[in-house]
């Protein structure tokens, strides 16, 4: 950039905000010129452009040596304008738009077009939550691109990488007890230039991650991407022209901004939504790595919501519980991207860009909470950061979808998400060298009920509705692994009239190695609580529990032909009880990491969570329950005790529905429902005086509402007004 221009995108930065406060539109567009003029091409344009991201997505993820990117594909690239609002956005992890965006809007702030400048073949890199990354594992990268002398737009990428030399292995760091322990850390720098990598770059790589190949595979991965989307981008350039390319990249924001506008208009209601959700963090007594880490940990998420007459929505976590000292907290600049991949999959669908986080305010999370810790505790770790955030993001489905029901537009509606428990693995490969890293297996939950119709099965996640678990021979070359199964995991969602989509479980044999550490994360998920989702009488889903089996007879089963394991089986008496083992841990409390490496023949069963469930079970169609029965997705137990589902044997042995006798369990069903039914106030009155009495209530949940309280009061004046406290209470 030329010396008379270093504070043009700072200044242009300043107008655009000024532009928007005067006028209500991105840019002050009032008027959408290229979309009115022609139509056509500028929706051929938008698609030209996707192209060039997904093209830089399958570009990056082939070059990339990692089975998180070559194989599961979690990544993500896209274009933004000067001033770093995201144009358009490849496949992949859509929930990194917003950190992208933010991330080149903070470069300009920062000062970087005069020291060290914006140049053609610069790099730029940031990992660091403390200056907006979300947590180490995510690279966060950006290249300026050029027409002559003027910047006129960015190429961006994120890769999750397999390790990032944070304490313990992997790229999941739920144990980080500070920042400190979250590994290398690039705060916001310039890491190459020409096209290149400083070589001081990838010397760090080296110095400081477990799997340098892989890390470095995926940093060049995610440069060949930007630089493929500059290449094409000024292919284009040169046949549609500058002055086109500009103005429509401008209205494609603004028009992304007006959809989730109109969505919001035409589709809700005004007024105020609230919607309570916790998660457990349950790591007392169990292996950690500081003495103030043997504590079980509880997080209030809550989300309130408020759509105003001008159609503008307000989102606020007033009431979020404090920090952890597990690497479980978060930024609010991440916390915003995140919160712009769950609108996108709601409100914001048509063109997925910046243009719907300008339709909405995000309230500044309490300071201290975990949605806000850096001003209090300056050293929480945000190892994985993703874990209360998704929880979070997953309200926003029912707060909508209560909305979109009170104008009769069921068909938008959807329930919670499934939860999200991941499987990282350390050590010796087969092929004698270390490696640590994830299976892919938590990218395909269930995808959460509709209000007409079910959901479908390990086909969506909350964060990358790409599913992608990756092929299972593929997960075989890189890690000591064999799969015995991978299976839809019977009544793994919520039970409703339409049920979630159901998970799946992933059973693996040890093979080939002196030792590897199963690490069972936690990155989203719940262990001890079940989460309050699904909508209008829908029973959650249960919540995630592995099992395995250490030092056991499988070498011997396996020379004898006798059964082995291939799945969970039935949750009473698991088929990994058949084996015999020194160590057999059944149902255990997640996260965790074992005790010892597992050794060949080793087996676990690792399951995925089916998504929430909408509408009474007793209402489910009788027919849907025996569809679900014969294909092996439910069980005969559930369909009667849940669903109300009586089955005869009709010809051939094949279950049919007994509709007589269908009829006459569910009546049952209601008429207990009534008998058990308490009137509010009386039901109020006593649970009033367990409040006041903390009544069994863990030390988790009393450390929950005290940080809640004193972090947000006006939330805890609202709490003490509900339950006709003393001024004075605490937890």
């Amino acid at each position: 950039m030329s010396e008379t221009s270093v504070t043009v995108l700072r200044d242009l930065l300043k107008a655009n905000d000024e532009a928007f406060a005067r006028s209500g539109h991105l840019f002050g567009l009032e008027r959408l010129a290229r979309k009115e003029a022609d139509p056509g091409s500028y929706e051929a344009l938008w698609h030209i452009l996707s192209n060039l991201c997904n093209t830089a997505w399958e570009t990056g993820c082939k070059i990339s040596s990692s089975p998180i990117a070559a194989e599961g594909g979690d990544a993500l690239w896209g274009l933004h304008l000067p001033t770093g609002e995201a144009i358009c956005i490849s496949r992949g992890i859509t929930a990194h738009p917003g950190l992208l965006a933010d991330m080149i809007r903070s470069f300009i702030e920062l000062g970087y077009e005069e020291n060290p400048g914006f140049h053609p073949g610069d790099i730029f890199l940031n990992n660091d939550p403390h200056y907006g990354g979300i947590h180490g594992p995510d690279f966060d990268m950006a290249i300026p691109i050029f027409h002559g002398e003027e910047v006129i737009a960015w190429a961006s990428s994120v890769s999750h990488v397999s390790d990032c030399g944070a304490v313990t292995p992997g790229s999941i760091g739920f144990l980080n007890p500070d920042c400190f322990s979250d590994g290398l850390c690039f705060s916001m720098e310039k890491v190459g230039e020409n096209d290149a990598f400083h070589p001081w770059y990838e010397m760090r790589v080296r110095s400081r991650t477990r799997t340098p190949d892989w890390v470095m595979g995926d940093s060049r991965g995610q440069l060949a991407g930007c630089i493929t989307i500059r290449d094409r981008l000024l292919e284009v350039i040169e046949k549609y022209g500058i002055d086109l390319f500009r103005d429509v990249s401008h209205e494609f924001v603004e028009d992304s901004r007006r959809y989730a506008v109109r969505r919001v208009q035409t589709q809700t209601v005004p007024g105020r939504v609230r919607k309570s959700q916790f998660k457990d963090l349950a790591m007392k007594g169990k292996r950690v790595l500081l003495g103030k880490q043997d504590v079980d940990c509880l997080f209030n998420l809550p989300m309130d919501l408020e759509i105003r007459g001008d159609a503008s929505v307000h989102i606020s976590l007033r009431g979020a519980s404090g920090t952890v000292p597990f690497g479980e907290n978060i930024s609010p600049t991440a916390l915003r991207s995140g919160l712009l991949n769950g609108y996108s999959h709601i409100i914001g669908f048509d063109m997925f860009n910046s243009g719907p986080a300008a339709a909405w305010e995000l309230e500044m999370p309490p300071d201290g909470s975990w949605a806000n810790p850096f001003g209090v505790d300056f050293t929480a770790s945000s190892g994985v950061a993703w874990a209360p955030a998704v929880m979070w993001m997953s309200s926003l489905y029912e707060v909508f979808g209560r909305l979109y029901q009170c104008r009769g537009f069921v068909e938008e509606m959807a329930a919670g998400a499934g939860t999200t428990m991941t499987a990282e693995f350390a050590g010796i490969s087969q092929n004698g060298v270390y490696v640590a890293g994830q299976t892919l297996e938590q990218a395909s939950n269930g995808s959460p009920a509709r209000g007409f119709a079910d959901g479908e099965n390990s086909a969506w996640c909350i964060y990358t509705p790409n599913a992608d678990f990756g092929n299972a021979e593929i997960t075989e070359l890189f890690y000591p692994l064999l799969f015995l199964g991978r299976n839809i995991e019977a009544d793994s969602s919520g039970y409703g009239r339409f049920r979630g989509g159901l998970g799946h479980t992933a059973v693996w044999m040890v093979h080939n190695t002196p030792g590897i550490d199963y690490q069972c994360g936690c990155a989203g998920m719940r262990s001890k609580i079940i989460a309050n989702h699904g909508m209008y009488g829908a029973y959650p889903a249960w919540p995630d529990r592995p099992s395995y089996a250490h030092h056991t007879d499988m070498a011997e089963r396996i020379a004898q032909q006798k059964p082995l394991v291939h799945g969970r089986g039935d949750p009473l008496v698991q088929d990994i009880e058949r084996l015999e083992a020194r160590d057999l841990e059944v149902d255990v409390i997640a996260p965790f990491v074992t005790p010892e490496p597992l050794v060949d023949h080793d087996v676990i069963v690792h399951p995925i969570s089916g998504a929430q469930s909408m509408g009474d079970p007793l209402d489910r169609d009788p027919e849907a329950v025996r569809e679900d029965l014969e294909r092996g997705w439910t069980r005969t137990r559930t369909a009667r005790e849940i669903h109300g589902v009586v089955f005869r044997e009709a010809e051939g042995g094949e279950p049919e529905v007994d509709e007589e006798a269908t009829r006459k369990i569910r009546a049952e069903a209601r008429a207990s429902r009534k008998l058990r039914a308490r009137p509010f106030r009386e039901w109020w009155t006593d649970e009033r005086e367990r409040v006041r009495a903390r009544e069994n209530m863990d030390p988790a949940v009393l450390v929950m509402w005290r940080t809640s309280m004193k972090l947000s009061p006006g939330y805890g004046e609202e709490l003490r007004a509900f339950w006709q406290l003393p001024e004075d209470f605490e937890f």
